[in-house]
Formats: structure tokens, C-alpha cells, sequence
């Protein structure tokens, strides 16, 4: 085996799972080795928020493969091992227990952290929950049981599937959300007003433009008084403000940083020989001719993919068109390109149940398309959306508004 066969891989999520099967697929020499902080071989995230949280799908079944896998691809998996900084210019990784590796090809694949909450008085308080992996996840089901007034801090992704897991006939799940609308970043007003309907119908309080004002500890609850003034007594908090990327261990280094590590198409990083690629990487995107930082289930997989390819030498650009989805109560929200940059919108379908899907256009182009709908209404088009954005096919805008007409037609 030569050197230049140590291919080191920090984070052990899907990314790195991923990676590693692609770079064994096409190098049966390459020494793998992942590093990973968690007890855990990389498992699937988005249950947590939903079907985990919620008791109806085992840990079991989240594994992306099993310790075989591994073992059978000479890939060697590293637990319980955090990684404290990289000496690029030796090409060294130090771990907190004062372990040290050298590589020749280096994978930056350490994803984000949750963003914590500004308030001091919660700071260190262990009764506030974040969700992001499984132990957090088991410590959430368990407060749960106890708790009967419980406020979410976030109206992204996270924090609406969270209160849409967790309502039940015994609880009152209150959401706060700083801006004008919910999961505002990413999603059109449009969709997001159906959605706030949606939690309210079923017994959500959702407070927009609202933040905490003034919060106390008592002894078994949490008097919180809100900026429109409103009281509440609150016997849990679930905090949901979104995430950054892990690049402190990269700081006093000269690896770009621009939230998170700044790549090309490539997953290429500002340093030879080192790569990065889902949650930590903000990579440039051809198709979109900017950089771009995305944290979802395809994207992690499909990037790290294209890493292990690169990693090998399979010149690869990364151009998937982005996708992502939201399960929430018994209805399905999907988003496919970036819908803020375009000339008009366009709606197709009346109603939620049966699904409304607003098409982004730009140029006679769709640049994004975003929907809602119940569970199996709209995923076809959104599918075909993202096939028409990636195959720059011009679209007849009253044509796909008709929901008579079968937008498959557009990739004939």
C-alpha cells in the first residue's frame, strides 16, 4: 500500500458513509478511515424529528448499513473520537485524546451544530432541549411524558415536524417564531401561511414576529412572558433557530471559510488535497453561478458521492438541483430549486388536500418549484420540476398551471 492511499474522513454522518462506499468502489487499495463523534454508525436524521420521535420506527432501522458493511469494505470506523484541529501543512488530524493521523486526502465531512439560544438565563440549563441526534432525541421522548404546556423556540423545519410529533389531546404546544412568517429562509409565504393554518386547525399556538421577553425558572416550570406581551407557564422548551456549520476546529488555519468551508464544484477546498462536502461545505454551484451551503438528506448523500469520486480522481461537478421535504401531521411539503430569483410564480392546484405546487420562473425557465399536499399529492410534480429545471427545457406558463395537464409531457 503507498501513501498516497490514507484517506481520512472527519464526521461520521451520512456524507461519510457515503463517501467511503464510493471512494471503496473505485479503490480497492485506499486505506478509509472515518472518525466519528457519536456512538453510532451513520444513521438516518430526519426520523428523529418524526417517526422516531414518535415511537413508530426502531434505531435499528435508521442505519444507512450495518457494522458488516464496514468490516466487509476494509473501512475502518472510529467512534467516540472527536477531532480538536488539523495541521494542514503536514498533513496531521489531532484528536482530544491526543491521538494523532496523518492523510493524504483529507474529507471535511463534520457537518453543523445546533445555533443556541441568546438568553442567558438558559444558557446552562439542562431542561432545554435541542434536537440533532439520537441521545438527544431519547432525552426529548422522555421529558415529553411530562410535560403539558411546552414551547418551541423556531418555526423552521425542525421546529414545526417537532410540534407536529409531539401534539397530542394532553398537550398545548406553543411555537414562537421571530420573523413574518414560518420557515421564512426557504419556503414562499404562500405555502407557509397553509402550514400555519394546518398546526392551528390541530391545536398549535403559533406567535409570529415574537420573541422571549423576559423569562423565569420556578420550581417545576418556566414563567415566560413574550414580547406581544402574552404569559405562559411552560413546563418544557425545545429550541429549534437553526444550525452553523463545525469549522472552529479549522480557525487559525488557512483553509477559506465562508459559512462553513468554502469549496468549488469539486468539493474542492481552498487547500490541496482536502475536500469537504454536506452540512459543513458552502460550495459553488454551477447551474445557480453562486455559492451555496444546504442541509438536507439528498444533498448529504448525493455530495458526499461526488466527494469520494473526486477524492480518487473521478473529475466530478456537484450540480444536483436542491431538494428537500417536510413531513408535518398527514401532510407533505417539498421544495426543489432555489426560489428567490426568479420573474413570476406561478400556482398550480386550488387546495391543500389535494396538493398546490407554485412554480418559480425565470426567462421562461423554472428555477424552483415549492408545494404542499397530502402524504403521495404532489412529490410527481415536484419530481418533474427539478428534472425540467435541470434539463433548462422552456415551459408554456399557463400550460403547467392546468392541472389536467400532465407535466411529464414537458420532458418528451
Amino acid at each position: 500500500m503507498t501513501n498516497q492511499n490514507r484517506i481520512l474522513i472527519i464526521g461520521g454522518g451520512q456524507t461519510a458513509a457515503y463517501a467511503a462506499k464510493t471512494i471503496r468502489e473505485n479503490s480497492e487499495s485506499s486505506k478509509i478511515t472515518i472518525f466519528s463523534e457519536e456512538n453510532f454508525f451513520p444513521y438516518e436524521k430526519p426520523p428523529l424529528s418524526k417517526d422516531y420521535l414518535k415511537g413508530d420506527r426502531d434505531f435499528e432501522k435508521l442505519f444507512f448499513f450495518e457494522q458488516k458493511f464496514y468490516k466487509d469494505n476494509k473501512i475502518d470506523f472510529i467512534n467516540n473520537k472527536r477531532i480538536k484541529s488539523v495541521n494542514f501543512e503536514d498533513k496531521k488530524i489531532f484528536s482530544e485524546d491526543n491521538e494523532n493521523y496523518i492523510y493524504d486526502k483529507l474529507l471535511l465531512a463534520n457537518g453543523a451544530s445546533n445555533r443556541k439560544i441568546d438568553i442567558p438565563e438558559l444558557e446552562n440549563d439542562k431542561n432545554i432541549v435541542y434536537l440533532r441526534n439520537k441521545n438527544e432525541c431519547d432525552d426529548l421522548k422522555k421529558k415529553i411524558c411530562n410535560a403539558n404546556e411546552i414551547l418551541i423556540i423556531g418555526g423552521g423545519f425542525i421546529g414545526l415536524e417537532v410540534a407536529a410529533s409531539i401534539k397530542s389531546a394532553n398537550n398545548v404546544v406553543h411555537i414562537i417564531e421571530m420573523n413574518e412568517n414560518l420557515m421564512g429562509r426557504i419556503i414562499p409565504k404562500n405555502i407557509s401561511d397553509i402550514v400555519f393554518k394546518i398546526h392551528e386547525e390541530r391545536g398549535n399556538k403559533i406567535y409570529l414576529k415574537t420573541k422571549i421577553k423576559q423569562i423565569q425558572k420556578k420550581d417545576s416550570y418556566y414563567d415566560v412572558i413574550l414580547s406581544n406581551n402574552v404569559n405562559l407557564k411552560i413546563d418544557l422548551i425545545i429550541v429549534g433557530i437553526g444550525s452553523v456549520p463545525n469549522t472552529e476546529i479549522f480557525r487559525g488555519t488557512n483553509l477559506k471559510i465562508n459559512n462553513g468551508v468554502e469549496t468549488n464544484n469539486y468539493c474542492e477546498t481552498s487547500i490541496t488535497d482536502v475536500y469537504a462536502a454536506g452540512d459543513v461545505s458552502n460550495f459553488f454551484h454551477p447551474v445557480y453561478n453562486k455559492h451555496i451551503r444546504l442541509e438536507s438528506y439528498t444533498h448529504a448523500q448525493n455530495q458526499g458521492i461526488s466527494a469520494g469520486k473526486n477524492i480518487v480522481g473521478i473529475k466530478t461537478s456537484y450540480e444536483d438541483i436542491p431538494w428537500m421535504w417536510s413531513d408535518q401531521f398527514d401532510f407533505n411539503i417539498q421544495l426543489t430549486g432555489i426560489c428567490d430569483d426568479y420573474d413570476t410564480v406561478i400556482k398550480r392546484g386550488d387546495n391543500e388536500d389535494e396538493g398546490i405546487v407554485l412554480f418559480f420562473i425565470k426567462n421562461e425557465f423554472i428555477v424552483g418549484a415549492c408545494g404542499i399536499g397530502k402524504k403521495g399529492k404532489i412529490g410527481k410534480d415536484i419530481k418533474i420540476a427539478s428534472r425540467v429545471a435541470d434539463k433548462k427545457i422552456k415551459i408554456n406558463k399557463d400550460i403547467i398551471s392546468d392541472k389536467s395537464f400532465k407535466l411529464n409531457k414537458l420532458l418528451r
